[in-house]
């Protein structure tokens, strides 16, 4: 036969966030067998058996396991899953029991996505600018539906964006006028881009710089949808590097170039080519600041019974 839903009215839930939310005891409560047992008692008098499950998984340090795989910067239902079977190990409780007790933890644990006026049920989650769901529970206490899973803030699109647009100043930095070439007498007499300056390594004055600009634009795409930090935060890097390169490149042909008298000089385009550059770097730093910041609204995978 099968087992009776868990918290079907959500009052269990209700009462793990006002313990959290409450100055006076606040997400150590959560983790205390003791404190849970006493609260727990007046708030939830007509659901005895959550209660039970609840103080248990609070006894075996659930709560404190979840505070540390988060901190990590672990997504919320891996989180649930190895605190779900943590708790299995550590006690007689069912696997169905364990998945709502841990779910219903982690959920308090997160801050608080009460649902504003005119956003249909959605809120931001910290440390993104981007609307999250309240948690939605189904049969047997499974969290299958919560926050967006890993839909990118403003930052990262931003940094994308940026990304973009120095790798399209790049590329037209190689196809627009870089070099004037002038006569004896020191009047003009032609001028080439890097795409078309044969008699100087042909394709190796621009190949590099094209390469750079289509693994910036490579990388800003992940910027937008890696979920895994690391790759986000090595995208960034990469889009830095070769900012910084393109820089360089274009400021050797502003400086090494000319003067009349030599017979040529700059034409122009290796200023587009340095300001292309420059926006490589601002979208590194950019993708940077929201890796770090996790700039991404975590998700919560759906839970399913061990």
């Amino acid at each position: 036969m099968a087992s009776a839903a868990w918290d079907p009215r959500g009052e269990a839930l209700n009462a793990l966030r006002t313990i959290a939310a409450d100055p006076q005891y606040g997400a150590e409560a959560l983790a205390s067998a003791q404190m849970m047992t006493n609260l727990l008692k007046d708030m939830l008098p007509d659901a005895p058996r959550e209660a039970n499950v609840l103080i248990t998984a609070a006894g075996a340090g659930v709560p404190t396991a979840l505070q540390g795989y988060l901190a990590q910067g672990m997504d919320v239902g891996t989180a649930t899953q190895l605190a779900a079977g943590t708790l299995a190990d550590r006690t007689a409780l069912t696997a169905d029991a364990c998945a709502w007790a841990t779910s219903s933890l982690a959920a308090a644990l997160l801050p608080p996505v009460a649902p504003s006026v005119g956003t249909s049920g959605t809120s931001p989650l910290a440390g993104s600018d981007h609307p999250t769901m309240a948690p939605v529970y189904g049969p047997a206490g499974t969290l299958v539906a919560g926050p967006a899973l890993g839909r990118p803030a403003g930052v990262s699109f931003l940094a994308a964006g940026l990304a973009g647009a120095g790798a399209l100043a790049t590329v037209l930095a190689c196809a627009f006028s870089i070099v004037h070439f002038y006569n004896s007498d020191g009047t003009y007499a032609s001028s080439a881009s890097l795409f078309s300056l044969s008699s100087h390594g042909a394709a190796w004055n621009w190949i590099g710089l094209v390469v750079a600009a289509v693994l910036s634009v490579v990388a800003g795409v992940l910027l937008i949808v890696s979920r895994t930090p690391w790759v986000r935060a090595g995208a960034a890097g990469v889009v830095m590097a070769f900012g910084l390169a393109v820089i360089l490149i274009f400021a050797a042909y502003q400086f090494t170039l000319g003067p009349v008298s030599a017979g040529n000089g700059p034409a122009g385009a290796e200023k587009l080519g340095g300001f292309g550059g420059l926006l490589l770097v601002v979208a590194g730093v950019l993708g940077f600041v929201a890796a770090a910041r996790g700039d991404r609204a975590r998700g919560v995978a759906p839970l399913s019974a061990r």
